[in-house]
């Protein structure tokens, strides 16, 4: 980390943070990586796969949840400035949402049977875990760049607002597959799990701008 992120994070916690918020990122991408061959596997009917991949993505996302409370107690333990120690406190937050929703769009995919779906269907969920991915691999970059260099976060941020805005296009084209699906064998509860499913891979996106959003404010303070 550079030293001059030591004039705005205090010098002998706030590296440690972020340094741990980067691996907590590489955690998550990782998880929405497993989450992508779930699908795969889900759409295939392989269910031994599928359960394979949703037990490395739970273990990955408990690994990223000890690494948010290790970044906490490191924040409580800090002699940062209130108003640092708050923008940390969010970035923390925000990071962690990532893996959350990843682990809950992984255990809906756990319940369903997205073999009965159409083939147009399985595709735009595949196409959206994908954008996902593409959103958290920016993110890290963005963060990574947060202490070297500012003005790069900044564009690196930028960039990930248009991937979650391409992910937006992608849910609104597999919200009107599901819409328009003739859903043949399927229980309503099925149904609805399916569209929350969606939802979640969504806010997976939504949680990546959210995140990108802090980073920015940060960076526009440190530059």
């Amino acid at each position: 980390m550079s030293k001059k992120l030591f004039g705005w994070f205090a010098p002998n916690r706030g590296e440690d943070v972020l340094d741990m918020a980067e691996k907590h990122l590489e955690l998550t991408l990782n998880a929405v990586r497993e989450l992508y061959d779930m699908v795969e596997a889900a759409a295939k009917c392989d269910r031994g796969v599928c359960a394979f991949h949703y037990m490395s993505l739970s273990r990955m996302e408990m690994e990223a949840d000890e690494l948010r409370r290790q970044m906490v107690d490191a924040l409580t333990k800090s002699e940062m400035f209130p108003e640092e120690r708050d923008d940390l406190m969010e970035l923390v937050r925000a990071v962690d949402w990532i893996a959350d929703w990843s682990k809950e769009a992984g255990r809906i995919l756990n319940v369903i049977q997205l073999d009965k779906a159409s083939q147009e269907m399985k595709q735009a969920a595949l196409n959206m875990v994908k954008a996902d991915a593409e959103c958290v691999v920016v993110l890290t970059e963005c963060l990574k760049f947060m202490s070297k260099n500012p003005k790069e976060a900044l564009n690196l941020a930028n960039k990930v607002e248009l991937l979650e805005e391409d992910t937006d296009e992608l849910y609104s084209q597999a919200r009107k597959i599901l819409a328009d699906y003739d859903f043949k064998g399927w229980t309503i509860g099925s149904v609805i799990l399916l569209n929350e499913f969606l939802d979640a891979l969504e806010t997976v996106a939504d949680w990546c701008e959210n995140t990108a959003d802090i980073v920015r404010a940060i960076s526009v303070r440190m530059s």
